[in-house]
């Protein structure tokens, strides 16, 4: 059963929440039943995506607001049981359902389990597509609630998690600038210098697992490291013995298996380079979700939304930060798991 995070009327404390009943007829009608007395719904299997506090912070944000914000987690199978031909049109049919359903007037965003976001504004006049455009731009799609809140801010809504709530930001930001202008001056020779060879622009593409530098030079190179990188994952999916009886469990399997699916079709033509980029982040959220099943499953704590561990990706999802440097190399801050962290502590050998 699906639960609904609502806000009632907002007090001298900002808006409190209640849970709701699901409605019939699917997400859609979960949603516009929840969204009908409160503007923020969470199914209950999605707690990993939008946690209770970031829940409650993004409900108080949007409550009051004019025009009306409605904000929705639901699971990733919501968006691929609607009919389209590819993931915009099904978006664009959930959020219509969702207002055919019974949903108010206002600006509709929606999160498909980590799969997606979409929003659309329903009778009022709002850039919403811009917004969420250029939210997603920002963010991997692991940092769901980084894009509702960018969205948030690119449709003029207050309250963003950077707001002090006074003018005392001023003075350090323009110490800031001022530093950073210092700094851009001293650092430009040496930028030109290390560019002047490789050219300027987002880093090129390079898999979850270890590879020499001059394995990935080629276009042709990176492709088939990303349809191995691809591979690895659906063999981790058919690894991973994992009960799908809890709802939970089964919701982080299906993103788990929705992610690998889509990387898998990206990798299958003759991808870019901006879609290898994508690749990465798509298997490493397949990853995140698996292990995120897992821990459900051994009783431990849900991973954060971290990288996998920086010395090889088979030890799953990194734990904490260290500094390391590599032989020749200059010290630097990589992720890595558990034992790793052990191992560089000294305390297993």
């Amino acid at each position: 059963m699906a639960a609904a995070i609502t806000a009632a009327a907002p007090d001298a404390n900002g808006p409190a929440l209640v849970a709701s009943e699901p409605a019939p007829g699917g997400f859609a009608g979960e949603v516009a039943m929840a969204w009908a007395s409160a503007p923020l719904y969470v199914d209950d299997t999605q707690s990993s995506i939008v946690s209770a506090d970031d829940a409650e912070r993004l409900a108080g944000r949007v409550d009051g607001h004019s025009p009306a914000v409605h904000i929705a987690v639901v699971p990733a199978t919501a968006l691929s049981d609607m009919p389209g031909g590819d993931d915009d049109a099904r978006g664009a049919a959930f959020l219509d359902a969702v207002h055919e359903a019974g949903g108010p007037d206002g600006v509709y965003l929606v999160v498909f389990g980590g799969a997606a976001t979409y929003g659309a504004a329903y009778d009022v006049d709002a850039p919403v597509a811009e917004a969420v455009e250029t939210a997603v731009g920002r963010h991997t799609r692991s940092q769901q609630v980084a894009i509702l809140d960018d969205a948030l801010t690119e449709l003029g809504v207050s309250g963003a998690p950077e707001e002090s709530g006074g003018a005392g930001w001023v003075l350090p930001l323009v110490i800031a600038l001022a530093v950073l202008g210092v700094a851009a001056g001293g650092l430009f020779w040496w930028h030109r210098r290390r560019t002047r060879d490789a050219g300027e622009g987002p880093a090129l593409y390079r898999p979850s697992f270890d590879v020499l530098d001059d394995e990935a030079d080629s276009l042709a190179e990176r492709q088939e490291l990303a349809r191995e990188d691809v591979t690895r994952l659906g063999e981790e999916l058919d690894a991973a013995d994992t009960s799908v009886a809890d709802p939970a469990v089964a919701a982080d399997i299906q993103a788990a298996m929705d992610a690998y699916a889509e990387a898998g079709g990206a990798v299958d033509g003759t991808p870019d380079d901006h879609v290898l980029r994508a690749v990465r982040s798509t298997v490493e959220y397949g990853r995140w979700r698996l292990a995120c099943a897992q821990a459900r499953l051994a009783g431990r704590p849900l991973p954060a939304r971290r990288a996998d561990c920086f010395f090889d990706q088979r030890h799953g999802v990194s734990v904490t930060d260290w500094m390391y440097t590599p032989p020749g190399g200059r010290a630097r801050e990589v992720p890595v798991c558990a034992a790793c962290r052990d191992r560089l502590a000294g305390v297993t050998r």
